[in-house]
Formats: C-alpha cells, structure tokens, sequence
C-alpha cells in the first residue's frame, strides 16, 4: 500500500476506536510502568495514532516521511524476492528436465544391460523395442529371445579349459626394478 492508503486506514482505525470509547494505543505493560513507548514495539496504525494525536505538524510530516520509506523499502524488498523466486522456478525447471532425462537414460541402461546378460549381439538397437513400462523385463527378454534369436549369440560350451600358463614369471613393478638393478650392477 502507498503511504496515503495506510494514513487512510490509520484514521479509519482511529475514528472507530474513538467510537468504542477507547483509548487508541495499547499500551504494553512495560510501558505503563515507564510511561514511555519505544516506537520499536509499536504497530504500523499505532503509529499513526500517535502522530494523529501529536501537537506539532513537522513532527507529524517527518513520521509520515520515515514511514513512506519503511513502506517503500519493503515493496522493494518483495519485488527482489520474486524476481529471485521467477529464477528458482526456471533453475528448478532446468534440472526438471535433465532429471527427466537421466531417468530415461537410465532405464535404457537397465534395459541394455539385461540384453548383454542375455547374449544380445546389437543391444542398442533391441533396447529401442523394448517397452520401458515393461514389469517382468527377464520374462519379456526371454520371450524376445526365442522369436528374434539371431540377435543373439549363442553360449559357447567349455568342456575343458582354454588356459595355457605362460612360462614367463609374472613381476611386480619393484621386483621389475629390483631386477634392473641387480643386472646393471652385476649381482
């Protein structure tokens, strides 16, 4: 509100506290006591209660002044706050997306990774025709599988082992040095 809107209210306020034979500023107990108000404690329209009751118009002016500015700095203080809320919404959209993004990534992942297991040759392209809504991905790849089976490979049988040890000793980097320098030094 502008300053003349809370003068406005502040007299209305005013004239109906007169009505109800009130006395317009409630006091606090502590300022009984001291018979002081300390204008920190006081509300906006007891503020302007007291101005209206004041005896001097430049006292009244400087008060309504210093109010007008407290009012001003708080309209500026809430455009900032949203303009900073308008960039959290947009930075919070962004990430929105790129979550939504890697959600989807992820699941082709998932999917791509289950083919593999299951000896696809091209993963890719078979993840492209899975569903991503799939619930039982095994049961559905299995089913893949046996109409699609030249997309994948077949296991090969190990009947018995392929390893052949080699006759050359297999050196840690420190036995590698140690050796180099035993054979510069003639040991």
């Amino acid at each position: 509100m502008s300053g003349t809107q809370d003068g406005v209210l502040a007299a209305k306020n005013l004239t109906e506290n007169l009505q109800q034979n009130q006395s317009g500023i409630d006091k606090l107990p502590s300022q009984e006591e001291n018979g002081q108000e300390p204008e920190d404690k006081l509300s906006p329209s007891q503020k302007m209660d007291r101005l209206l009751r004041g005896t001097s118009s430049v006292q009244m002016k400087k008060e309504i002044e210093k109010l007008r500015k407290e009012a001003a700095k708080y309209r500026n203080f809430s455009r900032s706050e949203a303009l900073q809320r308008i960039a959290i919404q947009k930075k919070s959209e962004e990430i929105q997306k790129e979550l939504d993004s890697l959600k989807t990534t992820n699941e082709n992942l998932k999917i791509m990774r289950a083919l593999d297991k299951a000896g696809c040759i091209k993963s890719e392209l078979a993840a492209k025709e899975i569903p991503h809504d799939c619930e039982d991905l095994d049961a559905f790849i299995e089913k893949y599988k046996e109409e699609n089976n030249f997309l994948f490979s077949t296991p090969s049988k190990n009947i018995g082992s392929k390893f052949k040890a080699s006759g050359k000793k297999i050196l840690t980097p420190a036995q590698k040095m140690d050796a180099y320098i035993r054979a510069a030094l003639g040991r």
